[in-house]
């Protein structure tokens, strides 16, 4: 059964954003299971495009992602995602929509900060710090072991089908499993290692993901990429504006640049 209003013939539209953004794919992976039809604006210039008066009248933060469809302009990659998505994708019921977006926020809350913390310094992108990183990683085992117990007997988050709660925290992991999460830090989380695994080989997601290499070895502090990226250490110097991005993406774009 169709709802009246077809979200994605509405929903068709284009979205801003630099490549390789983690906050984009979730809208791009959502896209792809609900057959909205999303074009990324291939002329997009991070730091110029965004600051352009035209942008700023829609847009007036200038943050991206940004999507606008018609007269519809939104920003907020949650947001974006709930608008392009699907039912099944949202959730079919009340109690799944509200399980939906309490994983959404928990990933966006809990796993994100201690993402970037721990990670960030192995890309270059900022010190090195022991405490805060072993910090980090304590919050991201307790984390880790609430959604182990929690997919036990699940293949997905809520209900028996892929949901935006999947996509979401999928993309939010992948820079862990990537950098840091080595074999042996993540033998303990069976289950959720298999939900992962099953996330990134589902095609939708690997159209935009890519393959998803789990690594190998636990990625250490990078100095030498930090001093290119920070000239003379000088916090305000030349590497400020790529740290504009929301936070989350950014490793996926400088690896890119590099």
């Amino acid at each position: 059964h169709h709802p009246p209003f077809n979200s994605s013939k509405m929903a068709s539209g284009v979205l801003y954003t630099y490549q390789g953004s983690f906050r984009a794919a979730k809208i791009l992976i959502a896209a792809e299971y609900s057959g909205t039809q999303v074009n990324v604006d291939k002329s997009f210039e991070f730091g110029k495009t965004n600051n352009s008066d035209a942008f700023l009248k829609k847009f007036p933060l200038g943050r991206v992602p940004a999507y606008e469809a018609g007269n519809v302009h939104l920003h907020e990659t949650d947001a974006i995602a709930w608008f392009v998505a699907n039912e099944q994708l949202r959730g079919t019921t009340n109690v799944d929509q509200a399980l939906v977006n309490q994983y959404v926020s928990f990933s966006n809350n809990e796993i994100t900060p201690s993402a970037c913390t721990w990670t960030f310094p192995t890309l270059g992108f900022k010190q090195y710090n022991k405490q805060e990183t072993e910090a980090a990683k304590e919050h991201l085992k307790k984390c880790f072991t609430m959604l182990n117990n929690l997919l036990l007997n699940r293949t997905f988050l809520v209900g028996e089908r892929v949901t935006l709660a999947d996509i979401s925290l999928c993309c939010d992991l992948v820079i862990l499993y990537q950098q840091v999460l080595d074999p042996k830090f993540r033998e303990s989380y069976g289950n959720l290692n298999r939900w992962f695994v099953t996330c990134i080989n589902q095609p939708q997601f690997k159209k935009v993901l890519g393959e998803v290499k789990l690594c190998e070895t636990m990625a250490q502090f990078d100095t030498k990429k930090y001093q290119e990226l920070h000239p003379k250490d000088n916090k305000k110097g030349k590497a400020e504006p790529k740290k504009q991005p929301p936070k989350k993406e950014q490793p996926k774009k400088e690896k890119k640049d590099e």
